[in-house]
């Protein structure tokens, strides 16, 4: 239970206030206001109204508009991946292949549907690998329920499954999966659509 608390803890992610933000650049809150307005920070509203940016995209933010990213908010620049599959060993198989090319990630797991459900809830990842073919609640049903939510909308979701019929992949990439590949993979096609999906090279 406290292993598995612990990484919980390391998927979570900080959001920030409007006032925050303000500080961080140096400019009056109207401001931040006015680029939540025009969509140049992504945004989320809390249950008492209240508008939060999560670090990750402030920190995207602060990067393509040249201002200094703080110290403490560099570790946002560390992807958080959640790979949910019933199968222990394909878990074991995707984790070596990113903690290789990936050292900095901070890595958790799900064995279904579920658990992946309440992992997500409880602390947003960057990247979610998604088996389809997952018992009870299957990976479509996952897929769907992250792209209702807007909070998840910085969420990539890599859809992974046997079925290579086109059918398939349509379904998937309807259901909100931003990529998808078919099992089984090579480390090399799985780090390579990571990467793509955190903008890396």
């Amino acid at each position: 239970m406290r292993n598995s608390h612990k990484r919980i803890q390391q998927l979570r992610k900080k959001a920030l206030g409007t006032y925050a933000i303000s500080k961080i650049c140096q400019v009056a809150p109207i401001t931040v206001g006015r680029w939540i307005a025009e969509g140049k920070l992504p945004y989320f509203t809390t249950g008492g109204g209240h508008r939060r940016v999560w670090e990750e995209d402030l920190v995207k933010f602060l990067k393509a508009h040249n201002y200094p990213v703080p110290k403490n908010l560099k570790s946002s620049l560390h992807p958080t991946i959640l790979i949910v599959d019933d199968l222990a060993v394909t878990r074991r198989f995707i984790r070596r292949a990113l903690e290789k090319t990936l050292p900095l990630a901070q890595i958790d797991e799900a064995a279904d549907g579920y658990e992946a459900g309440e992992k997500i809830s409880t602390g947003i990842p960057s990247v979610v690998i998604l088996d389809i073919t997952l018992p009870g609640l299957n990976g479509i049903k996952v897929c769907e329920r992250i792209r209702l939510n807007k909070a998840l909308k910085s969420v990539k979701i890599l859809a992974i499954t046997v079925n290579t019929s086109e059918e398939m992949k349509e379904k998937v990439l309807k259901a909100g999966a931003d990529a998808f590949i078919c099992k089984p993979f090579q480390a090399e096609a799985l780090i390579k659509t990571v990467g793509k999906l955190l903008g890396h090279s």
